[in-house]
C-alpha cells in the first residue's frame, strides 16, 4: 500500500475496504469519499473507528494516528512510525531544495540512523537525542549540524501530524556556542610565495593554479569546469554546480582566454572538462591544490578556498564597490527584498576589476617562475597577448 495505490482507488457500486495493515483500512464509498478506518474488537463486537479522510490525512499520518489510537484504547500494541519513516519524509521534502542534500543525507545516515532508525517516534526523547550526539564529543561543528537536521526531521514529523511535539528542540543549548575558524589565507602581495612553489611542477599545474587564483571559484566549482561553458569571453557556471544554486558568470580577459587555449592543448585525450587531468579523462580532484599546499611551506597559512579571501581582500583595498566584489565571489549580498529588484550580476563592472586582478597576479607569477622551464614556456605564450 502506498500513496499511488490510494490515489488510484476508484469508487464502485458498493462500498469496499482496502487493508493497509495492523487493523487499518481505507474505506472507499460509492461517492468517491475515502476514509481511514481503525477496526478493533470491543466487548465481543467488531467496531470501526473513522480516523479521517484522504487526502486530508495522508497514509503516513493515518498509520501514526491509528497507532496512537490503539495506545489510547489500550488494545493490542501495534508498530508506530519510526525515525526512519520520518527521515524518508524529510528526504522527499528536502530533495532539490538544499545545496548540500547528498552530504546531509550521508551525515544523517552515519550519525543518526544507526541509533534511531528503528525507534518509534514517540520514544525519542531529549535524553535519547543527547546520548546519540554525545558520541560525537570534541566535534562541535558536526554536533551542531546533526542537531539541526535532527530537529528538522522531528519538526517535520510534528507538522505532518506524526508526532505531538519535538522533544529535542532545545538540545543545542546544552553545548557551547561554536566559534567558526576562518580558512587560512595570505595577502595578495604574498602570492609570489605560492607561485614560487610551482617551480619544478608540471606545466598543467602552473595553469591550474593561475586559473584558480584568477577565477576566485570554490574548489569544487573550478575543478569541474567544462569547456562548453565558455562562450566568447565569458565562463558561465550552471546553477547545479554552484553553492547558492544560481548561475555565475566569470569574465575572461584576453590573456586568460589564451591560458585556456594553452590548457586545452595540454590534454592527451578528449574530455569535456577544462582540467581533465584526473584518471581516464575525469576532472582534477577538488582537493588537489589544498593537498599540495598541505605538504608545502605554506601549510597552515593558505588553502585553496583561502584564495577567495585573498582576492576579496585585494578588491577591498583597491576600493571596489561591495556589491561588485561580492558578485565576483558568487556571494549573495543585500536583503532578499533588495535582491528581488537588483537582478544583474555587475558583469561589465567586473570585467575591468578581473582584468586588473589578472595583471597583478601574472606580474607576481612572472617574477616567481621566470627561471623555471614550465614558467618560461607559459610566460612566453601569454605575454604575446595584450
Amino acid at each position: 500500500m502506498n500513496e499511488k495505490t490510494i490515489k488510484n482507488a476508484q469508487p464502485k457500486a458498493k462500498r469496499y475496504t482496502i487493508a493497509v495493515g495492523e487493523s487499518l483500512f481505507l474505506r472507499v464509498a460509492p461517492t468517491g469519499l475515502k476514509s481511514w478506518v481503525l477496526r478493533y474488537a470491543c466487548a465481543g463486537a467488531v467496531k470501526d473507528l473513522t480516523l479521517g479522510h484522504y487526502p486530508e490525512l495522508s497514509l503516513l499520518q493515518a498509520r501514526q494516528k491509528a497507532h496512537n489510537k490503539r495506545e489510547e484504547l489500550k488494545i493490542k500494541p501495534s508498530r508506530g512510525l519510526t525515525f526512519a519513516d520520518a527521515f524518508r519524509l524529510w528526504k522527499a521534502k528536502k530533495r532539490g531544495h538544499i545545496s548540500s542534500y547528498a552530504d546531509e543525507c550521508k551525515r544523517i545516515e552515519q550519525h543518526l540512523l544507526p541509533y534511531l532508525a528503528k525507534m518509534p517516534l514517540e520514544q525519542i526523547s531529549a535524553p535519547v537525542g543527547l546520548q546519540v550526539v554525545m558520541k560525537l564529543e570534541n566535534k562541535l561543528p558536526t554536533i551542531k549540524r546533526i542537531l539541526m537536521r535532527l530537529n528538522e526531521i522531528l519538526e517535520l514529523a510534528v507538522c505532518a501530524g506524526l508526532l505531538a511535539s519535538n522533544p529535542c528542540r532545545k538540545l543545542s543549548k546544552v553545548f557551547a556556542q561554536h566559534v567558526p575558524i576562518n580558512r587560512p589565507f595570505i595577502e595578495a602581495s604574498r602570492l609570489g610565495e605560492l607561485f614560487t612553489l610551482l617551480n619544478g611542477q608540471a606545466l598543467w599545474f602552473h595553469c591550474y593554479v593561475l586559473f584558480c587564483v584568477y577565477s576566485l571559484l570554490r574548489p569544487v566549482e573550478v575543478s569541474g569546469v567544462k569547456t562548453k561553458w565558455i562562450c566568447a569571453d565569458i565562463l558561465t557556471l550552471p546553477p547545479e554546480i554552484m553553492k547558492k544554486r544560481r548561475a555565475h558568470r566569470v569574465p575572461l580577459c584576453a590573456q586568460v582566454l589564451a591560458l585556456i587555449r594553452f590548457i586545452r592543448r595540454l590534454h592527451t585525450h578528449r574530455s569535456g572538462y577544462l582540467f581533465a587531468f584526473g584518471r581516464n579523462g575525469a576532472h582534477i580532484n577538488k582537493q588537489h591544490l589544498s593537498k599540495f599546499l598541505e605538504h608545502s611551506p605554506l601549510k597552515g597559512k593558505l588553502c585553496h578556498h583561502g584564495l577567495r579571501a585573498t582576492g576579496r581582500t585585494w578588491m577591498r583595498d583597491l576600493g571596489v564597490a561591495h556589491e561588485v566584489a561580492e558578485d565576483a565571489l558568487a556571494h549573495l549580498s543585500g536583503s532578499a527584498t533588495e535582491r528581488a529588484y537588483l537582478r544583474g550580476d555587475y558583469l561589465e563592472q567586473r570585467r575591468e576589476v578581473m582584468a586588473r586582478w589578472w595583471t597583478y597576479l601574472f606580474t607576481l607569477y612572472c617574477a616567481s617562475c621566470a627561471d623555471d622551464p614550465s614558467g618560461k614556456r607559459l610566460i612566453k605564450a601569454l605575454s604575446r597577448i595584450k
